[in-house]
């Protein structure tokens, strides 16, 4: 649920840089090998928040050294002190498996991932955690877990991308045919194109609604409000088309 204008909202006190990363699964350089993803990064914190390409909804979150603080509830965390024995005695059946790259070992449990530098001088996958256990952490991964109420279809509706937590509000969709026919969907995604239909609610990704009206068809029909950034009115506008359902 939580995007970047949250995390630059809460951090507002620091200094926060936005950047372009990748996503890259298990390990903390990959390239441009793997898709971008749009992050911010709070250096004196160690925190990098990564959001979809096309959205601001926060995908990951990476911690690195200077980063302290409480993960899961569970252990407390110093990136530079805490080593491989610290995250075992939290998390006893923790998995430990490593890159492709055998870059790093990695301890996973749930949705959340230690990174330790694995050595060439290292014993061959698998090893026991016993073998590192004095290894530093160097990177930690968490993965959120997705509500799908907020960001799947249900039905052909879904709840509007980055609407406050109480929205009950959905945003249905058509379908469309190659050859220009419309049908109502009822079992979920399908392999046509999707065009918005009925009342709809968009929102800027710091919750404040954008703007909302009808549509027909993929069409804006009748009257819309716009509203900016602060949730103030500025706009009403009727949009007419010329439409056959």
């Amino acid at each position: 649920y939580s995007t970047l204008a949250d995390a630059k909202e809460k951090y507002a006190s620091e200094i926060i840089t936005d950047t372009i990363t990748y996503s890259c699964p298990y390990t903390d350089k990959c390239g441009t090998a793997y898709s971008k993803v749009n992050s911010t990064y709070i250096k004196k914190l160690g925190i990098v928040f990564q959001a979809n390409y096309d959205d601001e909804l926060i995908r990951q979150i990476r911690l690195y050294s200077p980063f302290k603080g409480e993960i899961d509830g569970i252990t407390n965390i110093e990136l530079g002190k805490t080593t491989v024995k610290d995250i075992y005695t939290s998390y006893p059946n923790s998995k430990l498996t490593t890159t492709n790259g055998k870059n790093y070992w990695i301890i996973k449990n749930n949705n959340t991932s230690f990174l330790v530098t694995r050595l060439s001088t290292d014993n061959n996958y698998p090893i026991e955690h016993r073998e590192i256990e004095n290894r530093l952490i160097k990177v930690i991964i968490l993965n959120p877990i997705r509500n799908r109420m907020f960001i799947d279809f249900e039905d052909n509706c879904r709840v509007p991308l980055y609407a406050i937590k109480n929205e009950t509000h959905r945003n249905c969709y058509v379908e469309k045919y190659k050859g220009g026919f419309y049908y109502i969907n009822i079992g979920g995604e399908s392999s046509y194109k999707n065009v918005k239909n009925g009342y709809w609610k968009e929102y800027y990704p710091n919750h404040i609604i954008k703007e909302e009206g009808n549509y027909k068809k993929g069409k804006k029909v009748g009257e819309f409000k716009y509203y900016d950034k602060n949730g103030t009115l500025i706009r009403i506008k009727r949009h007419r088309r010329f439409l056959f359902w």
